[in-house]
């Protein structure tokens, strides 16, 4: 009998705690969970620069995308919204040295259309992603306007 009601407060404690961990670690209103981030899609369009300091506004980056996995993810509610999003991704450095902006990170994985980067005009430094090119991206000119993606860790509590 002891035993059963040890077994019962072991199975009570974790059934709390993780129960507990879906009530304090959970993305903001507005945005999508997917691993360990929060992804916010924009439906308005701004240019690179301005994308990125909207991202930062909400305590976030511009999406990095670092498997296919998440890349299949940000294309399911992509579909959903239309359009073309910016990502984090510039050679805006060196010319044809693709880093992520917010860790200047050279990519470990990309998914690049056919034929892309191709610095159309020698002034597409910025990565985008969705519309025709679906699930692959494409470079553009910074200055062009665009939906974005921002991207930000799971929230924590906040302990005061």
């Amino acid at each position: 009998m002891a035993l059963c009601k040890k077994s019962m407060l072991y199975i009570i404690l974790i059934c709390l705690f993780a129960c507990f961990q879906n009530v304090i670690c959970q993305c903001p209103n507005g945005w999508n969970h997917h691993s360990t981030s929060c992804y916010y899609f924009s439906d308005n369009t701004k240019n690179w620069d301005t994308s990125s300091a909207s991202c930062q506004a909400h305590h976030a980056e511009l999406a990095v995308i670092e498997t296919d996995e998440e890349n299949t993810f940000i294309w399911s509610v992509m579909t959903k919204l239309g359009g073309m999003f910016w990502l984090d991704g510039t050679d805006e450095f060196s010319e044809g040295q693709w880093e992520w902006a917010s860790t200047n990170a050279a990519f470990d994985y990309s998914n690049w259309y056919p034929g892309e980067p191709s610095n159309s005009g020698g002034r597409e430094d910025c990565v985008l992603t969705g519309g025709g090119y679906k699930t692959f991206w494409n470079d553009a000119p910074c200055t062009d306007h665009f939906k974005y993606i921002c991207e930000k860790s799971l929230e924590s509590p906040i302990v005061g």
